[in-house]
């Protein structure tokens, strides 16, 4: 096996570790909890899409999963601490299609005006690459496959919401735009996009910018307020 291969492997089974011990977390934490109830996310969505609670001790979270491997995704600082732990503790596991972990999204549920003065960012990602990568993809493609069209939404509690009501084809782009790498991802997959994105001057310039570079593609695309 090649060293490429290993350090593949190795990187799999460090983040399904890491994302077992945050989901497992969950049950134990009262804030966590009351924040998902009040965003109406299930038990069975919180276990579906495995959110989790990061360990606030890191001393003993070092003798579980390679902190080697934490640092180069950029989930662990050089000395040891963590923005997941301070202030990015609700956690969202990232998987490839294949349900193969890639990364953790982060979000922070300080009040927005304690977060702003605090000049916190709501969410932080670890490394891997956006671009490729689309939230809830590893769930939804047989639903995808099914009915030949996918629903595009922006967050991750937008996709959430919308396998919550039925809707189980559709995925989130989450901070980033919508790209080439995701646009080929789909159109193995899908005839048609429903792009559902923020109602805003933003969400509007979005979808502007995505028509304009992907519909001469083949793909038939929608874009719904």
């Amino acid at each position: 096996m090649s060293k490429k291969a290993e350090n593949l492997i190795s990187e799999k089974e460090e983040l399904g570790k890491l994302i077992d011990i945050c989901h497992s977390n969950v049950k134990n934490s009262k804030i966590i909890k009351e924040y998902l109830s009040e965003r109406k996310v299930d038990s069975y969505l919180i276990d579906k899409h495995k959110i989790g609670f990061f360990p606030q001790n890191l001393s003993v979270l070092s003798n579980f999963v390679n902190f080697d491997l934490l640092k180069s995704k950029n989930i662990i600082r050089a000395n040891g601490t963590s923005d997941f732990s301070e202030y990015h503790s609700l956690i969202f596991p990232i998987y490839d299609e294949h349900e193969v972990p890639v990364g953790l999204s982060g979000r922070t549920i300080m009040p927005e005006e304690q977060r702003s003065a605090l000049d916190i960012p709501k969410y932080k990602n670890s490394s891997y690459k956006k671009s490729n990568i689309l939230y809830g993809l590893n769930s939804s493609f047989e639903d995808i496959v099914s009915k030949k069209s996918v629903f595009v939404v922006e967050g991750y509690f937008d996709q959430i919401a919308m396998f919550q009501n039925g809707i189980k084809n559709s995925v989130a782009i989450c901070g980033t735009a919508f790209s080439r790498g995701h646009y080929m991802k789909l159109r193995r997959i899908a005839n048609t996009i429903y792009f559902v994105l923020d109602n805003d001057d933003a969400g509007y310039r979005s979808m502007s910018s995505i028509n304009n570079k992907f519909s001469k593609y083949g793909l038939r695309l929608k874009f719904l307020k």
